[in-house]
């Protein structure tokens, strides 16, 4: 009897680009004559929706709170510890994964093949080798750990799926975090279910991480390239100009407040408000600029010395 394949894609599609990879993506899997499922926590546009067969548009995105921090980053500079973290997001990558193995329990499926909306696509047919495979399978990525599951791609046979079915859960994932990513958490139960796990065939994704193309040290610099004598990071009580490169005066306003002040080549300045803000204007040598708390992240700035 020949082996039923369902393809179960993984995705985020806020932006217009991303949705074409995620259409782009279908078009190439159709070609398999396999059914797809495409799984989401944003409604996607019809033209997108028609060329799936089953659809689970799921609102209630589980993204957890700063108390479980997952994603940070930190930037040591002359006396400072700038650091930059995001609530954890990675348990919103398991949750469609266990969502869609339980509704894939009860279906007609031999393997379940998972991939990420925006898998690249392999010069060699986008592994074609891996498709055909009657086994259940996990690879590593081009941009992880080389002993760690990726979840860009891997392939669960019907038994396997069960076992994520029920072996999955929030309480599970938040009993073993410690600051560890989804791709961490899903390789313990590839290990644990003796899945066969090649960590020398990896995957990637199209569209570059969390950051983009911006450089580590960039994510901390809130002017990013807009000015080149100074750099600004900033929370809600401290702001702080840093990697000075030319002397110049420049005048914050926090609060209605006037802070005149005179940069000095490579000596940071940390100002340090009595009040909490929710926005400060800044007028330099090039322009005049506003800025706000940013909302999407939680910005820490430590005395090291």
């Amino acid at each position: 009897m020949e082996n039923k394949k369902i393809f179960c894609i993984l995705s985020y599609c806020n932006t217009e680009e991303k949705l074409q990879a995620l259409h782009d993506n279908i078009l190439r899997l159709k070609q398999y004559n396999y059914s797809i499922l495409l799984y989401s926590y944003l409604k996607v546009p019809e033209y997108i929706s028609e060329l799936v067969d089953y659809l689970i548009i799921d609102k209630d995105n589980p993204i957890i709170s700063r108390d479980t921090k997952a994603l940070w980053w930190y930037l040591t500079y002359d006396s400072f510890q700038l650091e930059k973290c995001w609530d954890d997001t990675s348990w919103t990558a398991i949750n469609q994964i266990q969502q869609i193995c339980k509704f894939l329990e009860s279906k007609d499926y031999n393997y379940h093949i998972f991939l990420n909306y925006d898998l690249i696509m392999s010069p060699d047919k986008f592994q074609e080798w891996l498709i055909h495979q009657d086994n259940s399978f996990a690879g590593s990525s081009l941009d992880g750990d080389f002993d760690r599951s990726s979840l860009i791609f891997f392939i669960l046979d019907k038994e396997d799926l069960k076992y994520m079915s029920h072996n999955i859960s929030l309480e599970d994932y938040l009993s073993k975090k410690d600051g560890r990513m989804a791709e961490d958490y899903f390789h313990d139960k590839v290990i644990e279910r003796n899945i066969l796990f090649n960590p020398n065939i990896r995957f990637s994704d199209s569209i570059k991480g969390f950051f983009g193309n911006v450089p580590h040290d960039q994510i901390f610099n809130y002017l990013h390239n807009d000015v080149s004598t100074f750099r600004l990071f900033f929370n809600n009580q401290i702001i702080i100009l840093y990697n000075i490169v030319e002397e110049e005066n420049i005048t914050i306003n926090v609060n209605d407040i006037d802070y005149n002040i005179d940069l000095k080549v490579g000596e940071p300045y940390y100002l340090n408000i009595d009040d909490k803000f929710d926005y400060f204007d800044i007028k330099y040598k090039e322009g005049n600029k506003r800025f706000y708390n940013p909302k999407d992240s939680y910005n820490i700035i430590r005395k090291i010395k």
